[in-house]
């Protein structure tokens, strides 16, 4: 049997593709073994809740290395250095231009307190009395879900307007003046 390659964030594309994709190699689970032996593999979306079969063979992956960020001094903030949580940051951004532009509950975000870091989720759909809710990997790394949510859910819309206002009010309360 083929050794096990030691990937664990990495950018990846079927051979001959243009499309590049980030997610984490997945080298455990009952079925990897199994799927190894078939030359496969598993790599979860590093931002939206699925993961991809992949042909190993034919798909060409490149690790990111980790590499610790930068610490901005005047803002307080801390920088990505690696490609990968690069990537992550501009699609949060993104995210949150477009939550920031939503006159409806679509597109919302909120988080939920899980350990010692957070789950964040997207409004997806809005009907009368339920949105539907998908996790986004926007916790820092972390990738934790709420173990009511999950990685989707359908939940009760007052429940998620109430969550976004607080995360609205949050925001506002500290933003800087």
């Amino acid at each position: 049997m083929r050794t096990i390659p030691d990937h664990y964030q990495v950018k990846f594309r079927v051979k001959g593709k243009r499309t590049w994709r980030y997610g984490i190699f997945s080298r455990w689970g009952p079925d990897f073994e199994e799927l190894w032996k078939k030359g496969q593999a598993g790599i979860a979306d590093a931002i939206l809740p699925k993961s991809y079969l992949i042909k190993y063979d034919e798909t060409e992956i490149v690790d990111i290395p980790h590499t610790p960020p930068d610490y901005d001094k005047e803002t307080g903030t801390f920088i990505p250095t690696n490609e990968f949580t690069k990537y992550i940051d501009q699609e949060h951004e993104k995210a949150k231009i477009k939550a920031l532009n939503s006159e409806t509950l679509k597109n919302k975000m909120f988080k939920v307190g899980v350990a010692d870091g957070y789950a964040c989720y997207i409004v997806t759909k809005v009907n009368k009395k339920t949105v539907r809710v998908e996790w986004r990997g926007f916790a820092g790394g972390d990738r934790y879900t709420d173990q009511m949510m999950g990685w989707e859910c359908t939940v009760d819309k007052s429940r998620v307007e109430q969550m976004v206002k607080r995360e609205e009010g949050l925001k506002a309360l500290f933003a800087k003046k």
